[in-house]
């Protein structure tokens, strides 16, 4: 079975300019999680976000010429949904889960209560 992942874009309210945002869902088997990061401005954060997630696969991308920012989906399995829950809260974007059931958790609600955010 394969769950859908929303897109939602945030913004800077001070800038005006989008902020980096994950969006997480099961794939299949229990283990296997997909991660979609939008939002990616200019090459440097690209190149922060492919060494975070360099252990994972690029399974799609793109790039949008207009805003010029980058669209990434990675893919990795993991031994349990333990293992999942332990990256997912240390992850530094911030990540949004789509349950089996359609609902939306955020992850790693403690990086970003401290701003410890890309």
């Amino acid at each position: 079975m394969t769950y859908v992942a929303y897109l939602v874009i945030l913004y800077n309210s001070e800038s005006k300019e989008s902020v980096m945002k994950a969006w997480a869902w099961r794939r299949g088997d229990e283990g296997n999680y997909c991660v979609q990061i939008e939002n990616i401005k200019g090459k440097r954060k690209l190149n922060k976000v492919l060494k975070l997630l360099s252990d994972w696969k690029v399974i799609s991308d793109g790039y949008n010429p207009k805003t010029e920012e980058y669209t990434y989906i990675f893919a990795k399995s993991f031994a349990n949904t333990n293992k999942w829950l332990s990256w997912a809260e240390k992850f530094p974007v911030h990540l949004t889960e789509t349950t089996s059931h359609g609902n939306e958790k955020v992850r790693n609600k403690n990086l970003i209560k401290k701003g410890m955010l890309l």
